[in-house]
Order: C-alpha cells, then sequence, then structure tokens
C-alpha cells in the first residue's frame, strides 16, 4: 500500500511540476514601435508627457533619441540623457517612463529662456523594445537599434509622427 501511494506521489509531482503560467514574466512576442514626437517646452516646467496607447508590458524598454541636426538631409540622433555644457551653463535633456506615458523634460543650471534654440521645435524619436532587445545592442546608437530591428522585423519599424 505504501509502494503504491510513494507511486501516485511521485507521478503527481512530476505532471505538476510540467505545469507553469509564467506568460506574463516573458514578453518576446512585444512589437516594436517608433514613435516621432516636436516639442516646444515651456516654462515653468519645460516638461512633455506623451501617453502610450496602448500601455507597454512592465518589461519592455523605452529609449529616447533627440534629433541635434542634419548630415546632408538625414537626421542625427543623440541619446538621452545627455548634458550640454554651455556657456550659460549645464543643460540636460532627460526622461523617465512608466507603462502608460512617457515624460522628456529639461534640467539646467540656468535661466532656459536664455537658449530658446534648445528648448523650442525638439524632435524627438521614442523606440519601445522588448527588454531582451536592450541586452543585445548599443542602445545609445540610433542607427544600431533600427538596423537590429530590422533584421529582427524583416523591415524598419513604421514610425508614428505625434503632432
Amino acid at each position: 500500500m505504501k509502494k503504491i501511494l510513494l507511486l501516485f506521489a511521485a507521478v503527481g509531482m512530476f505532471s505538476l511540476s510540467s505545469c507553469s503560467s509564467d506568460d506574463d514574466n516573458v514578453d518576446n512576442d512585444t512589437i516594436s514601435e517608433v514613435f516621432q514626437v516636436n516639442v516646444n517646452f515651456l516654462a515653468p516646467s519645460y516638461s512633455i508627457v506623451q501617453p502610450l496607447n496602448p500601455a507597454i508590458y512592465s518589461s519592455d524598454v523605452v529609449l529616447v533619441y533627440r534629433q541635434i541636426g542634419l548630415s546632408g538631409n538625414k537626421p542625427i540622433w543623440q541619446s538621452v540623457p545627455h548634458t550640454l555644457y554651455l556657456d550659460e551653463g549645464e543643460l540636460d535633456y532627460v526622461f523617465d517612463f512608466t507603462e502608460s506615458d512617457i515624460n522628456i523634460y529639461l534640467q539646467s543650471t540656468y535661466d532656459l529662456a536664455l537658449t530658446p534654440e534648445l528648448t523650442q521645435n525638439q524632435t524627438f524619436r521614442i523606440v519601445i523594445v522588448p527588454g531582451y532587445f536592450s541586452s543585445t545592442v548599443n542602445v545609445n546608437d540610433y542607427e544600431a537599434v533600427m538596423n537590429a530591428l530590422s533584421r529582427e522585423r524583416g523591415g524598419l519599424p513604421e514610425i508614428q509622427v505625434i503632432e
């Protein structure tokens, strides 16, 4: 009798151990998204909040790049956060995010009204990628990120321009 109970216990342990529900711990099926926003930062907050609809997964990573110029007709992208050292003082482009929004904001050691060329008509690219992806590519290099996304997806992701 003890042997039969032991056999049932062993079979029960093996059959139950094969079940799992860890689907929300891995999101390798997340579709990468790219948004472009044009921003005029206004006093006093010098901040913009971009809602994410639909919300992203908690394991997703948000990358932000600021357009700093053109090379011919091709934009030059710089990763954020980034600090500029100016005659007026230091200016930081910074961001944070939740599952439902992204906040891009400026921090400075001087009055930002002195440099409207750095607060007005700014263009940012927001790239949302699965968490595992950010460990496989240099996320500070916009071109490397887009090339890796293109290889993974079989083409470049569509860039959604938000006004």
